[in-house]
């Protein structure tokens, strides 16, 4: 299982614009929804932005969509196209949100990568080295403490080293063997990080993917229509 998620957050690392390429909506749904949500009553496209928060946060489907829709339709007299191209305005207005959440969740695999590489690259160091001095021992626990904000969820280039010593000296082997395990412990930790980061990606994916493909056929459906349709919603 281990492996198999370590192809997964690698291929990740190496195919970023590749796979948002793939989850983002066509340049003829872009255009129909840039000229829909400019044109169509205010009222409208309220609820629509409104109901596009619900769909990410409750996960809502295709159905629960379509069936909100039909409801606030019933309101206003529509019919089953408008019904389907205000279904489809929520849902790529939804996306939008669903794309920068995405663009976050890469950004998230490819820095815990960063760090992981870090990590091993000081690793190597350090026990390739008989003796180090505490000028590099600082610089190693650097990574560290960059490798701790990480998992707190924040920007490990805001860690800064703190002021070298005056006095150069050598570090014990006490001090070496603490800081190796530190290390040990931080790999492990972003191991773990990267195996969570890379299923939300790729749980993420999945989903986009799907309301691309459910966006296509809305698309098909109100291809012929779409000026008549925006009429009828101002």
């Amino acid at each position: 299982m281990k492996i198999i998620l370590t192809l997964l957050v690698c291929s990740f690392l190496f195919l970023p614009f590749a796979t948002t390429a793939q989850n983002e909506p066509s340049p003829e749904a872009e255009a129909f929804y840039k000229n829909a949500m400019a044109a169509i009553n205010a009222k409208h496209v309220k609820w629509i932005k409104t109901t596009a928060v619900e769909v990410n946060e409750k996960k809502l489907s295709e159905a629960d969509v379509m069936t909100r829709a039909k409801s606030y339709g019933a309101l206003g007299n529509m019919n089953s196209q408008d019904i389907e191209a205000i279904a489809f305005l929520v849902l790529m207005q939804a996306s939008k949100s669903a794309q920068e959440d995405l663009k976050a969740i890469m950004a998230n695999v490819k820095s815990v990568n960063e760090q992981k590489a870090k990590l091993r690259n000081a690793m190597n160091k350090i026990n390739s080295s008989r003796s180090i001095s505490n000028r590099q021992l600082d610089s190693f626990s650097l990574v560290i403490n960059q490798t701790n904000a990480l998992q707190k969820r924040n920007n490990p280039d805001t860690v800064k080293l703190a002021k070298p010593a005056s006095v150069r000296r050598t570090v014990t082997k006490k001090e070496i063997d603490a800081t190796v395990e530190k290390m040990k412990s931080s790999l492990d930790s972003m191991s773990e990080m990267g195996e969570m980061e890379s299923l939300r990606l790729q749980s993420a994916m999945d989903r986009m993917s799907k309301a691309m493909s459910i966006l296509s056929n809305l698309l098909k459906k109100i291809h012929d229509t779409q000026q008549s349709i925006i009429q009828n919603l101002k």
